[in-house]
């Protein structure tokens, strides 16, 4: 026998039956609830024993109690107060490296018409979350032949680790126009706002 064809009444009458009961629980629960709570709230409280009924009578007048005075404070001189010094605050030794151009020192604004692709460096996530800043200065090696970064060091450390190594990955993609610089020196600096150099 064919189960497609065999007929089955509808049972969405079971479905609204409960769905009327459920609300006729709650309703009633309702009820009873708000019912409860106005007899209770009339009928006055006596507890269970008692069986003597105190009448409204002024308060007698009680004597205030003593109060207990705090001990005197600890001899002062017993404690003597420590003297701290700050520690000195030492200037961080900034050291200037040479660059070259050609055999000659010259800033980055000299060279900066050399600069074929300068990338900027990337501030990083890590750097931005922990709101690490600073500045340093790194140093470029350059082939003179293709104008590529053979080498990049910190020699002043921006003061992080993480923005250390943003700066050197920037810095071996730049490029410079073949055979004009030997070595460069760059400045840069990390504020919350990016990188500058």
């Amino acid at each position: 026998m064919n189960t497609a064809l065999v007929y089955r009444p509808s049972r969405r009458w079971l479905v609204w039956a409960a769905f009327a009961c459920a609300a006729g629980i709650h309703i009633g629960a309702i009820l009873v609830a708000q019912g409860k709570s106005d007899k209770s709230a009339a009928q006055d409280f006596k507890p269970v024993g008692v069986d003597i009924e105190v009448a409204n009578k002024d308060p007698e007048e009680t004597p205030p109690e003593d109060v207990a005075m705090p001990p005197p404070p600890p001899d002062l001189e017993a404690f003597p107060e420590e003297i701290r010094t700050p520690l000195p605050v030492r200037p961080r030794k900034k050291t200037r490296v040479a660059s070259f151009v050609r055999g000659t020192a010259a800033p980055l604004g000299d060279v900066r018409a050399l600069v074929t692709y300068a990338p900027r460096p990337v501030y990083p996530y890590e750097a931005r979350r922990q709101r690490i800043t600073g500045s340093g200065l790194a140093l470029l090696t350059v082939a003179s032949a293709d104008g590529t970064v053979v080498d990049v060091r910190m020699a002043q450390s921006c003061g992080s680790v993480i923005l250390d190594n943003a700066t050197l990955d920037a810095f071996r993609r730049w490029h410079f126009k073949p055979g004009t610089v030997e070595r460069v020196q760059v400045p840069i600096t990390y504020t919350l706002t990016g990188a500058s150099y």
